[in-house]
């Protein structure tokens, strides 16, 4: 049986630690994975951007992420492990929810940056969000 995962990424050295996580478990179980990057776009609203602006800075971020995930995939694919990428816009934690929910997948693999207030010091707050908002198991890799 193949296990289907959902994995968050960004640019981050936490998002490396996962990947490496799972390169490590492809000896113990088969599994696909689906990386997600989710673009922030709410943090432009409130700076007074013109319209022409955002488009422009908006274009570049998804570029970026883009060619993040695209870095991950081929990572993972060298390994032997089955992957396919999405990428979308959004509140991080909402979209992982909604994507692990809409692909049916089995786990969803995060692993917290660990930065953030006070009161999500303890996973960080995407992750903290997303262990008790998700309706799949959700795996923390420190």
């Amino acid at each position: 049986m193949t296990v289907r995962v959902l994995v968050p990424v960004d640019d981050s050295v936490a998002a490396h630690r996962t990947l490496q996580y799972i390169v490590k478990l492809k000896e113990q179980m088969s599994m696909s994975v689906t990386l997600l990057i989710v673009v922030p776009l709410s943090q432009l609203e409130y700076h007074g951007f013109q319209q022409a602006q955002l488009e422009a800075i908006t274009a570049q971020r998804i570029d970026h992420c883009e060619k993040v995930v695209e870095r991950h995939r081929q990572e993972l694919e060298k390994s032997g492990i089955e992957t396919e990428i999405k990428v979308e816009r959004g509140n991080p934690a909402d979209m992982i929810c909604q994507v692990a929910a809409k692909e049916g997948v089995d786990f969803v693999f995060i692993s917290p940056n660990g930065s953030g207030k006070l009161s999500n010091l303890m996973f960080g707050s995407v992750a903290n969000k997303v262990v008790q908002e998700c309706h799949v198991p959700v795996l923390l890799i420190r």
